[in-house]
């Protein structure tokens, strides 16, 4: 609701890794006018993180649409400018990919310690749609699961920060806005929030409920599926 109150005009897609809840997410996203895409087995944590990513790139190359936005389910935009710093940086036709760059890691918060380690981070990429495919996106994770033997291979942060190194080198930008809130922050991200931030937002549109800020381990129990699976 958030999103297409501040992108009213804009295509938006729901891409969901199934869950007890994806019945409800579905009539949501059909009650907002949104696309649904559910997958038929489920993925687990990265993997239907990736496919994010590809179903995406389908779905703006399928359209028409000049950019891809990928946006994961605990980061929101709360106010304009979160959208404008994305249609400035595409405004420059040398860009292909904008991502978020490396947070500061703040006091002993062992989560913002965590995504502190990372040069960038995967909750929200842009990039152009014409610039890549969702097969060369594939081709992309698959060849890091394969080739890197280290236990972080298989972390969206680390292919998100190979569109900066190897896939797009040079025509990307690493944005400071997406990066560190404000103190009248623009967008809403787990680790840099609050659950009664999120909690205010929600009011504005009339609704209720729990955030839960943990790990999705944490909140999944012995449900929860980490890394994929090559194929």
């Amino acid at each position: 609701m958030q999103l297409r109150k501040l992108a009213p005009d804009d295509m938006i897609m729901v891409s969901d890794d199934p869950s007890p809840q994806s019945a409800e997410i579905e009539n949501i996203a059909k009650e907002f006018g949104l696309l649904y895409k559910g997958a038929r087995v489920r993925r687990g944590h990265f993997g239907g993180d990736f496919q994010s990513f590809v179903n995406g790139l389908s779905f703006a190359r399928a359209n028409g649409c000049d950019v891809m936005v990928k946006v994961s389910q605990r980061f929101v935009f709360r106010k304009l400018e979160a959208v404008e710093v994305f249609r400035k940086a595409f405004s420059n036709p040398n860009i292909d990919a904008v991502t978020p760059g490396k947070p500061d890691v703040k006091g002993n918060n062992r989560m913002s310690a965590g995504f502190g380690a990372f040069g960038t981070l995967s909750d929200i990429v842009g990039i152009r749609a014409s610039a890549m495919s969702p097969e060369q996106m594939l081709d992309l994770y698959r060849a890091r699961l394969l080739r890197e033997k280290v236990p972080w291979a298989s972390f969206i942060e680390c292919l998100v920060d190979e569109l900066h190194s190897n896939v797009f080198p040079g025509r990307t930008m690493k944005l400071p806005e997406l990066t560190n809130p404000t103190a009248d922050p623009i967008y809403l991200r787990r680790y840099q929030a609050q659950e009664k931030d999120y909690h205010a937002l929600a009011i504005t549109h009339g609704f209720n409920g729990h955030f839960p800020l943990g790990e999705w381990g944490q909140i999944e129990g012995n449900a929860y599926i980490c890394k994929p699976v090559v194929v």
